[in-house]
Order: C-alpha cells, then sequence, then structure tokens
C-alpha cells in the first residue's frame, strides 16, 4: 500500500526554497522561493499539480522563501499563511489571499492534517518554522535560524522527519569571499545554522524520535553537500547516535517522507 504521506523539498538554498507536503488528497507548500513555473514543473514531476494545492505557509519575507508568491497566488488564489508582521512585507500578493496570524498559530487543512508554527531565531521581521500533524505522524521544517534555541528543539523533538538547516561550514564562511559585514550576519545568533550546530540539533532530535532528517538550504558559496553530510555523519557516529540524514538538492526534489 503506498504511504498517505509525502513530503518533498523542491528546491533548497538561497537561490530559492519550497517544501511540498502531501497526506492523501491534502497538498500545500511551505514557502514558494522559486518561480510559478518552477514549482509546477516540480510537481509535475511528483505527479502532483499546482490547481491540488490548499495552501501556502511562509516561514519569513526574504526573497529566497516568497518570490514564487505573487503569481501562485494571482493565479492559484490559494491561502497564504503567514506572521502577520510577515504578512505586511508580502508585496505583489494579493491582500485577499494572505491569512495574517500570530507567531503562533495552527491551522487544520483536513481532518488528518495539521500546521503549527514555532518561531526561528532569524534577522527578519518575524520568522517561523513549522510542524506538520499528518494521521498519527509528525514531521518539521526547520531553517533560517542562527542558533539551536531551546524552543526549537522542544517543537521538534518527537518528529520523525526533519527538513533541517545546514547553511555553512564555519571554515568556508570564515575564509571566503563574503565581506565582513555579511559573514557577522550569516554567524550571528539570527543568522544561519552551521553545519556543526546543525549535527548537534540532529542528534539531539535522533535520541526523541526522529529518524530521518534532510540537511537544507546550504550556502552555494560557503557549504558543499559533501562537507555538511560528512560533519553531521561523523558527529552522530562519533556519539553512537543511528539516523538516516541525507541533503537535500538545491535544485531538483528531494525526498524527506
Amino acid at each position: 500500500m503506498q504511504d498517505l504521506t509525502e513530503i518533498w523539498t523542491l528546491s533548497s538554498g538561497s537561490s530559492g526554497n519550497a517544501c511540498w507536503i502531501r497526506h492523501g488528497k491534502c497538498e500545500f507548500l511551505i514557502d514558494a522561493g522559486i518561480s510559478r513555473r518552477a514549482i509546477s514543473t516540480a510537481l509535475r514531476s511528483l505527479g502532483s499539480d499546482l490547481s491540488n494545492l490548499s495552501a501556502v505557509f511562509v516561514t519569513h519575507e526574504h526573497s529566497d522563501h516568497v518570490k514564487g508568491l505573487p503569481m501562485l497566488a494571482k493565479h492559484e488564489h490559494i491561502p497564504v499563511h503567514a506572521v502577520a508582521e510577515t504578512a505586511d512585507q508580502l508585496s505583489g500578493v494579493d491582500p485577499a489571499c494572505i491569512v495574517p496570524h500570530t507567531p503562533l498559530f495552527s491551522v487544520e487543512l483536513s481532518r488528518e492534517v495539521k500546521v503549527e508554527s514555532f518561531v526561528t531565531p532569524h534577522d527578519s521581521m518575524a520568522s517561523v518554522g513549522y510542524v506538520i500533524t499528518a494521521g498519527q505522524r509528525k514531521f518539521a521544517v526547520a531553517t533560517d535560524m542562527g542558533m539551536c534555541a531551546q524552543s526549537v528543539a522542544d517543537a521538534l523533538s518527537g518528529c520523525e522527519g526533519v527538513i533541517l538547516e545546514a547553511n555553512y561550514d564555519s571554515d568556508m564562511l570564515r575564509t571566503g569571499p563574503y565581506p565582513y559585514y555579511l559573514k557577522d550576519r550569516i554567524f550571528a545568533r539570527t543568522g544561519h545554522l552551521d553545519n556543526r550546530d546543525s549535527a548537534k540539533m540532529a542528534a539531539y532530535l535522533a535520541l526523541r524520535g526522529t529518524r530521518r532528517v534532510l540537511l537544507a538550504h546550504l550556502s552555494n558559496e560557503n557549504n558543499t553537500p559533501a562537507k555538511a553530510l560528512e560533519t553531521v555523519s561523523d558527529y552522530l557516529a562519533e556519539h553512537r547516535i543511528e539516523l538516516d540524514v541525507a541533503v537535500a538538492d538545491r535544485y531538483t526534489p528531494t525526498r524527506l517522507i
């Protein structure tokens, strides 16, 4: 029997982020940081279509998470759920489609599917991740955060699968071409998560029921899939923790579950 639940990154990285979730007949996106056409192409490759989407949940207003929203809302006329401070920044998106929320909110998309937000420490107007309950199973998307806050760890605990940020390798960022102000921003506690911190979070979650982690939102300039995977895998091996770990592809769909 085919699994009722599918969770994929359609694209992942500083060039654009979008996740697609399907549970039974319920389908929705978390973020739309690539073009409507690219989303459509990715969905068709997975046997779906834009017309099947029932909602989009936005993590924050940075362009690599929202640049496809205006055309998506215009043509699909689906609800766009976002924290109110984020919603205020969604220029070009039909206001009739926007559903503003407080930072901690919950939406039931069907009798079996619920999406709940949690706050992430990131330098935007408001930034959240999402926990998805699909039947008796829980999954999460947690990117764009400068540190492993305990509140984030608590929200992710018990999730079977997690899409988790592993944005940069510290040595690559420190010695790389970025200007100092940008390096400082990324290193900050409201910046992004480095491979080592991602490894620690993955280990923490594995001890609390997580079975698979998909490393996501990798920097093209300050990380590589091989480095991210090696850092996390080595840390898990060092602590004798078993966990299925993979890396989300920058441009093509990658399956979490």
